[in-house]
């Protein structure tokens, strides 16, 4: 016997779900029109196992990483939106057109015959658990819908092995056996694993696995598991008397509850399976005298519903209304079944730019369209500015590209504004420069001009540059553009968004920090003024020629500098201007590495070295400023090493003609060899509040040495590893064109 495992690879390797082209024809229609409501998509997904198995996959995957799991097709639908309906469509459509050949070629297996007992058992499930008060009647509904799915998936996986025992095999229990005999699982065991592997609520994969199991053992089982029960075998016989005492003992169902649960059933599934054109094949009990709903669904006569076949048409019509029914669906595949993967890019792109990256390769796919060119406007709407992808030819022009949108006459802006579709071509004479200039770049006799629009709203316009041997597109292609370009537009808009949210946010974190900054200042003045007294007064006490004299005069010295830091209390909320002096920068790095060598390394026995360039220029900035971020930095260094370690300050010369400099500048390095900074704080090494430290620490020290940095027109970077250490280089430009 093949192991399940093995059983499992195999269903994988495969990737096959049974879907009906009839129902993703309906729904991708529905999806194409805006006026269709939700609720109607759903309705048609909730009729269809395969589908309701993409969508349900799709929102409890862990791309959305939701808390909730849903097990309501309506709510996965609203949650999802149209479009990423659309996108399980088109995939499930790719499958359907090489499973439909399969199953004909089965013998034996009627998929109509599977349709009407799916259908049947979810309709009767929902009615016994509207009856029983149950919580989830979609639940239940959909346990009945999908009951069978693993028979579907092993029909498509294994169809040899079902031709060999659909023939042989009598009742359900010996079909069991042969499954498992000749498979290595059965159809349970397979329809609750695809339910397991998608992740999805594991009482529904219960209910899909336990549906054949002995009555002794249902009887223990929670209530989902006994509703598709007692619906399957009310499928299998719809007499209530045969199946009351089941009822009884499972449910509390009397011969009264399961009749009112019976009565009607039939049509209402007859009527879902008119509405959907799906050609169901109810069982023999059930033909009598049909209405025409019933000649409809299935397609024939009592007589001819008995037969092999399982529709009758003329000689010769079936082909061809099969031929025509495939033709339509390979149509609509060709023109939107590679948007599955493209609109999968899509969501998982980043920033505009891998955005406008992916919109590139789905029209060099879709359209052998090699050039396009994004114009956006900027953040107040006055400018169309180009923009393309690094990996564009273009990339280098969109640059240099920008139009103002209320004083230019070009087909671009006029696009945009009245967010229409535009040809422009070599042909017509244009009146606008910027219009040649684009044709003469694009290097095409015809550029189309795309506007893309979101909430009706003009949100840029794209323009493509058509393959020489197409002078227009077809009104289906251009409606797929104009499809994409709106999911890219919303994209862009969202991004757009997160990045406006994620600066208002930055400063409101900016804004508390003044205003804690304002709070405790006036705080923090008034013992700063009393121990500048008392030193005013030591040194009174001292004689001149002390040594003490010098230290209290760098002691006082510091107090004024933080003084000074105090009375800035807005340095978070606008731009400070220090005062900017001729500064020696060695002579201020050795201040500072004097000052704090003893108090802050002393104890863990660190070794502090300074290594100046002695051939660097004195520069125009603030000493008082770099004396700060020089204080935070070593702060940070010493912290860093309670075990002892090493701490080099160097300062040296950048010349713009070096790698990494782009001026003339002085570099200052403080480098350590700590453990490291981890990978959470290097992404966001200068936000406020985000820090390693305990025991109080506010985590403001770097934001504070960045800003102070940028207030001396530098600039700062750092590079750590663990277990090597980190380093920190401040770079401070020899002439300041800021400041005089």
């Amino acid at each position: 016997m093949i192991s399940k495992e093995n059983v499992y690879a195999q269903i994988k390797k495969s990737g096959n779900l049974p879907t009906l082209p009839e129902i993703l024809l309906k729904l991708l229609e529905a999806c194409d029109n805006e006026a269709t409501p939700l609720s109607a998509i759903a309705s048609i997904i909730s009729k269809d196992p395969a589908l309701s198995f993409r969508v349900l996959q799709l929102v409890n995957s862990s791309f959305y990483g939701l808390r909730r799991t849903f097990t309501g097709v309506e709510q996965a639908v609203v949650y999802l939106g149209a479009n990423s309906i659309k996108n399980i469509a088109v995939t499930t459509c790719i499958h359907q057109v090489f499973e439909r050949k399969r199953f004909k070629t089965i013998k034996h297996f009627k998929i109509s015959t599977f349709w009407w007992h799916s259908l049947m058992c979810a309709t009767l499930a929902r009615r016994i658990a509207k009856k029983t008060h149950y919580g989830n009647l979609d639940e239940a509904y959909l346990s009945g819908l999908l009951h069978d799915i693993g028979r579907l998936i092993l029909v498509s996986t294994f169809p040899k092995e079902h031709e060999s025992f659909l023939l042989d095999t009598e009742d359900v229990q010996n079909e069991l056996w042969a499954e498992k005999q000749l498979i290595g699982i059965t159809h349970c065991e397979a329809g609750a694993w695809l339910v397991h592997n998608w992740k999805l609520n594991s009482l529904l994969a219960d209910a899909i696995r336990y549906h054949h199991e002995p009555l002794e053992q249902i009887q223990e089982a929670f209530p989902l598991v006994k509703i598709l029960y007692v619906s399957n075998l009310l499928e299998e016989n719809m007499d209530p008397e045969r199946n009351c005492e089941i009822g009884d003992l499972l449910l509390g169902l009397d011969h009264t509850d399961l009749r009112s649960i019976v009565d009607g059933a039939t049509e209402e599934v007859l009527h879902i399976a008119e509405d959907l054109n799906i050609k169901v094949k109810p069982p023999p009990s059930t033909v009598g005298k049909k209405p025409q709903a019933v000649e409809q669904a299935t397609g024939g006569s009592e007589t001819e519903s008995r037969g092999t076949r399982e529709e009758i048409s003329k000689p010769g019509e079936h082909e061809h209304n099969d031929a025509a029914g495939q033709a339509s669906l390979a149509a609509r595949i060709k023109s939107i079944a590679l948007l599955s993967g493209f609109l999968e890019n899509l969501v998982q792109a980043g920033d505009s730019e891998a955005i406008i990256a992916v919109f590139e390769q789905s029209m060099s796919i879709l359209f052998d369209i090699e050039k396009v060119l994004f114009f956006l406007p900027d953040k107040d709407g006055v400018l169309l500015k180009g923009r393309t992808s690094d990996a564009s030819s273009l990339h280098h022009l969109s640059q240099g590209l920008v139009l103002p949108v209320q004083r230019s006459s070009s087909l671009i802006v006029k696009a945009y504004l009245n967010c229409s579709l535009t040809y422009m071509t070599a042909d017509s004479k244009q009146g606008n420069l910027a219009d040649e200039q684009v044709l003469t770049a694009f290097r095409s006799s015809t550029v189309l001009f795309v506007p893309i629009v979101v909430h009706k709203n003009p949100a840029g316009v794209i323009l493509l540059g058509l393959p020489e041997s197409v002078r227009a597109l077809s009104s289906s292609d251009c409606k797929l553009i104009q499809v994409i370009a709106q999911q890219v537009g919303l994209c862009l808009f969202l991004e757009d968004m997160q990045a406006r949210k994620k600066q208002e946010i930055e400063a409101e974190r900016m804004a508390a920090v003044s205003m804690t900054a304002r709070k405790f200042a006036h705080e923090v003045n008034n013992p700063l003024g009393i121990i500048t007294n008392y030193l005013a007064t030591m040194r009174l006490k001292l004689s001149k020629e002390s040594d003490i004299q010098e230290e209290l005069g760098i002691i006082g010295e510091e107090i004024h500098r933080i003084s000074s830091m105090i009375n800035q209390m807005d340095m978070f909320s606008q731009t400070v201007s220090p005062r900017f002096e001729l500064t020696d920068v060695n002579t201020v790095v050795e201040g500072i590495v004097h000052i704090i060598r003893a108090p802050l390394f002393a104890s863990s026995g660190t070794v502090v070295r300074f290594l100046p360039d002695t051939g660097i220029p004195k520069i125009l900035t603030s000493g008082d400023a770099l004396k700060q971020v020089l204080i935070n930095l070593l702060k940070n260094a010493s912290e860093a090493m309670e075990d002892g370690g090493s701490v080099e300050v160097r300062t040296s010369m950048l010349l713009k003609n070096d790698q990494n400099s782009l001026a003339d500048a002085i570099e200052i390095v403080v480098e350590d060899t700590g453990p490291g900074l981890p990978d959470s704080i290097m992404k966001n090494l200068y936000k406020p509040f985000v820090t390693t430290k305990k025991n109080g620490h506010s985590g403001l020290g770097l934001s504070i040495v960045q800003k102070t940095v940028n207030d001396l027109g530098g600039s700062i970077s750092c590079t750590s590893r663990p277990s090597v250490g980190t380093s920190f280089s401040i770079c401070l430009p020899l002439v300041s064109k800021d400041f005089h």
